[in-house]
């Protein structure tokens, strides 16, 4: 076993011949990089028996829309040696194993060159931990959302053209519908929607801050255009639209909205597609 002196943490990278020996790294001339994904307190615990990683996938550049934890099913990290070594890595929730923690402990060998830098490894455990934590919308709300504004656009894929290119600037999108948060409402019988595009105010200061106010006038738009303004609309009724700085978002703005992903489309029945906007419910 580990135990409490182990060097294995959260987010620690599997040398090629290791995850080979232990049967999850692919074969000659298929390298797949393996994640440990374990917290690291159940890497130190005898209790538990196995070690959770993740097989990714060597990538030449990491995408704006899969970084940060925007994507609930795909993840762009970036891993650096000493020097000016990079290595980007992508993970997706559905390549998830569990390897036997006594097998883990006599196989096992940590990279001894590449390593998870700390804010990486915080984007990492955002992302784990939003697969358990993102929002089901009411049904009826969604429905709404995949409303098309033109042949083949839907203004949940509107939504995700605003976002793309701006999402490098943006910490969320945040959807309050207030007393209706979680009321499948009847046909006529309008959603009242207030969107917070929130900005990283530090690191962006004010081109974030003009991004953000351009998100905020794209996205009323793109409502009105769908739905009506608020005095006519019958589906969903946008009631305000602005841009929000990070460090003006208290914990008691956050308890009455959810950040929205558009993979998070509760219950639907149909695959889910791989295109995405910013954002994620807190956790």
């Amino acid at each position: 076993m580990l135990g409490r002196d182990t060097e294995w943490r959260q987010g620690s990278l599997l040398t090629h011949e290791s995850a080979i020996a232990l049967g999850i790294g692919g074969g000659p001339g298929a390298e797949r990089p393996v994640v440990v994904i374990s917290h690291d307190c159940d890497l130190a615990n005898d209790a538990e028996e196995q070690v959770e990683v993740i097989i990714g996938t060597l990538i030449d550049l990491p995408g704006a829309l899969y970084e940060n934890a925007r994507n609930p099913r795909q993840l762009h990290l970036t891993f650096v040696a000493v020097g000016d070594d990079v290595l980007h890595i992508e993970l997706r929730h559905a390549d998830r194993r569990l390897v036997s923690k006594a097998e883990f402990a006599k196989l096992g060998v940590g990279s001894p060159r590449f390593a998870l830098p700390a804010e990486e490894k915080r984007v990492l455990k955002q992302w784990l931990a939003a697969r358990y934590g993102r929002p089901a919308f009411p049904n009826s709300f969604e429905t709404r959302l995949r409303k098309h504004v033109r042949k083949r656009v839907t203004v949940e894929k509107g939504i995700a053209g605003i976002l793309e290119p701006a999402s490098t600037h943006l910490v969320g999108l945040f959807f309050d519908l207030g007393e209706d948060r979680t009321a499948e409402l009847a046909e006529g019988e309008p959603y009242f929607l207030s969107i917070s595009v929130v900005y990283d105010a530090t690191e962006g200061g004010h081109a974030a801050r003009e991004t953000a106010e351009s998100v905020a006038n794209a996205l009323r738009a793109l409502f009105e255009q769908a739905y009506g303004t608020i005095d006519v609309a019958t589906e969903i009724a946008l009631e305000n639209c602005g841009a929000v700085a990070d460090t003006y978002m208290t914990l008691a703005d956050l308890r009455k909205v959810d950040q929205w992903r558009l993979e998070y489309i509760s219950l639907r029945d149909e695959p889910i597609s791989h295109f995405l906007p910013t954002g994620e419910r807190p956790v």
